[in-house]
């Protein structure tokens, strides 16, 4: 029964392996006009910007035009005006869509072993979770 358990899990391993850089981050290689459309266009608002001075200013973009853009503090309401000349980088904030899928795509692969698991535990046929017993 151990080696069972113990080459399911090697399996899992070796199936979510992959996956793994999938999920990090890639820096933007677009010009910050084409990433501010970019995100316009998808409703990906919500960005952190990171001016040539070094400061960084967190908040959603309200409207895009031919010098820059307009970034709103969701906190204070706060519209500031950008030039694409002043920014040298442009980040997405919170979980991107093809993270959040990984991540559930994780969740239901790892609960479908787990049942395996337990089913092969005890036997073809019979599955007992906490006592709750299913047969097919």
């Amino acid at each position: 029964m151990k080696r069972r358990l113990v080459t399911l899990s090697i399996a899992f391993a070796i199936v979510l392996a992959p996956l793994g850089p999938a999920v990090q981050a890639k820096p933007s290689k677009l010009t910050p006009k084409a990433e501010i459309e970019k995100r316009l266009n998808k409703k990906e608002t919500r960005v952190k910007v990171k001016l040539n001075n070094g400061s960084e200013l967190k908040g959603r973009v309200t409207q895009s035009n031919e010098n820059g853009f307009t970034l709103s503090d969701e906190k204070s309401g706060k519209n500031t005006e950008i030039a694409y000349a002043d920014v040298q980088n442009i980040e997405g904030r919170g979980m991107s869509k093809k993270k959040k899928t990984f991540i559930i795509t994780g969740v239901v692969v790892g609960v479908a072993v787990t049942a395996l698991i337990l089913a092969l535990k005890n036997g073809p046929g019979n599955f007992n979770l906490n006592g709750i017993n299913i047969n097919f």
